[in-house]
């Protein structure tokens, strides 16, 4: 308050009392599953060379050898079809017991893998001289054996990172640059000192590259992420997603990438195991504190899938299949698998059979960004790209048994190409049959959570309630008017109360303020009926 002391005009600022709420993000999605390597919290990426870059290609090693893995195929589907950013949470069954491999420290400086895990092991450096001849200064050069289907893989140099310093406060200070490589990292163990030619492993200003990877030392050490996840013992997936996720709350979709079934992994999922490791999934957003989370599963795959019979169909509907998956409208299955192309198969054109999970997310984000989260990921334009074949040619008696128990098809429409033709979720028997429908309820929980925040501690009087009124009455009204909800008018669309009826004289001693708010929502014209009737000519 300005101190009025002398004859004047005073201008003062007061709120308004509506204060914006802004859109929670619903396309954003984590992918779980096992990688080559890589952070093991849940990392960001925006495209597919990014992942490449932080998490490797399409092999891990496994008991020694390479096996191929589904989260690239995943990545690439999400990205190709729609998705702006994603969260990578690398699944290793021993995450808490995982060790980094390193070489032993040279006057000071130690260096060891970026992430934990065996694949550490395939990392050699050389310490070399600088190319520029200064003493007081050196280079690191990184060499990676990566995993091959063939066998022994070829080491190649991978990083090199020239003109670095021991000085702490110098711009190539040898620990800060290391933090931008993606397979090692450095440390000090001791207080660093000048570097001896004697203490590179190649002290020539300019060696070859053949001498650099012949000099190299291999990092040794490392443990973990050679094991497949499993979902009994521990930590399980359960203990994963609920140690790794709780601090994301800017995504909206999880997405699983359960690599053992493929069939070309030589040790496979059992039906049972991959249905427990989906529901796993499922338990987690049902129990997630504010329900935020959409869950986009899929179902095993037969391996006679192409058999011109239906037991791919009974299959996917019987013991092991859709019958033993958790029933909750959080989540959404999609069927039947899709033939991709495999950078990494044999042939001249290989390909690979995979969930279309990773596929289907980043068709949820290219809808949520064409027309809102209210429209259905589903008809004629919701076709996916890099996609070569379905495994089952899904046909409409096919789809009169997946459709009552919440399975969505896949299908080869005419004109469109292969397109989802479904938008339920796992309880077609409630309220929250349809996907569009959760979703913008989940969107307009979070938004709403986050946007009032600033409501907490504030009197709780009839003017902390007209400002929550108005600032969701404000938020509803932008949702009702991008086309979010059923109705000609706003009172038809939403209505928002908060007042003595919501909060009541024991509501306001508890210290809690209660705010109602109703949508009607959009609903997708499921079935489009069309009657025809002869009209008779009449003589006039």
């Amino acid at each position: 308050m300005v101190s009025m002391l002398h004859p004047g005009v005073y201008v003062q600022e007061i709120p308004s009392g509506s204060r914006s709420i802004e859109g929670a993000p619903t396309s954003t999605a984590i992918f779980v599953g096992e990688t080559e390597r890589g952070p093991i919290g849940p990392t960001r990426v925006r495209g597919k060379s990014e992942y490449q870059r932080l998490f490797g290609g399409f092999l891990r090693i496994r008991g020694g050898t390479a096996v191929p893995l589904l989260m690239p195929h995943a990545i690439a589907g999400f990205f190709e079809n729609g998705g702006g950013e994603a969260y990578v949470l690398r699944a290793m069954n021993d995450f808490a017991t995982a060790l980094t491999s390193s070489r032993p420290a040279v006057n000071g400086l130690a260096i060891s893998a970026s992430s934990p895990g065996v694949w550490g092991d395939n990392v050699g450096v050389t310490l070399a001289r600088a190319t520029n001849g200064d003493p007081n200064r050196f280079r690191i050069v990184v060499a990676y054996t990566a995993p091959t289907l063939s066998g022994a893989g070829i080491a190649e140099l991978v990083e090199d990172w020239d003109r670095l310093s021991i000085d702490a406060t110098d711009e190539n200070y040898v620990i800060d640059v290391l933090r931008r490589s993606s397979f090692v990292r450095g440390a000090v163990s001791t207080p660093l000192s000048t570097f001896a030619p004697g203490d590179l492993d190649d002290s020539s200003v300019a060696p070859t590259d053949a001498a650099l990877l012949a000099s190299g030392v291999a990092l040794t050490g490392g443990s973990g992420g050679d094991l497949d996840l499993t979902t009994g013992t521990n930590p399980s997936v359960a203990d994963l997603l609920t140690q790794r996720l709780a601090g994301i709350s800017d995504a909206a979709l999880l997405v699983a990438a359960p690599d053992r079934a493929l069939p070309t992994h030589p040790t496979a999922f059992t039906d049972n195991q991959y249905v427990t490791h989906g529901n796993a999934f499922i338990n987690y957003v049902l129990t997630r504190p504010l329900q935020d989370l959409f869950f986009i599963g899929d179902l095993p795959r037969l391996t006679n899938a192409l058999s011109p019979s239906d037991a791919a169909l009974n299959h996917a509907l019987g013991a092991n299949g859709a019958t033993q998956t958790t029933a909750s409208n959080f989540n959404a299955i999609y069927w039947p698998h899709i033939e991709v192309g495999d950078p990494v198969g044999a042939g001249n054109d290989p390909s690979v059979v995979i969930p279309p999970c990773g596929h289907v997310a980043g068709l949820y984000a290219r809808t949520d960004a064409r027309r809102g989260v209210w429209k259905s990921p589903a008809g004629v334009d919701a076709t996916l790209g890099g996609v070569r074949a379905l495994d089952f040619q899904v046909l409409d008696t096919h789809q009169d048994n997946l459709n009552p128990n919440g399975i969505n098809a896949i299908r080869r429409i005419p004109s469109s190409g292969l397109t989802v033709w479904g938008a339920r979720t796992r309880q077609p028997n409630s309220e929250w049959r349809y996907v569009p429908v959760r979703r913008t309820a989940i969107m307009l929980r979070k938004s709403i959570y986050d946007g009032i925040q600033w409501a907490v501690f504030e009197p709780n009087d009839a003017d902390l309630w007209a400002s929550l009124r108005a600032t969701v009455k404000a938020f509803m009204e932008t949702q009702f008017r991008n086309g979010a909800f059923f109705g000609a008018t706003s009172n038809e669309a939403y209505f928002v109360k908060c007042d003595a009826e919501t909060t009541t004289e024991i509501d306001r001693a508890a210290g809690i303020v209660n705010v109602l708010v109703g949508f009607a929502p959009l609903r997708p014209a499921e079935f489009v009926v069309i009657k025809l009737s002869q009209k008779v000519g009449q003589v006039s």
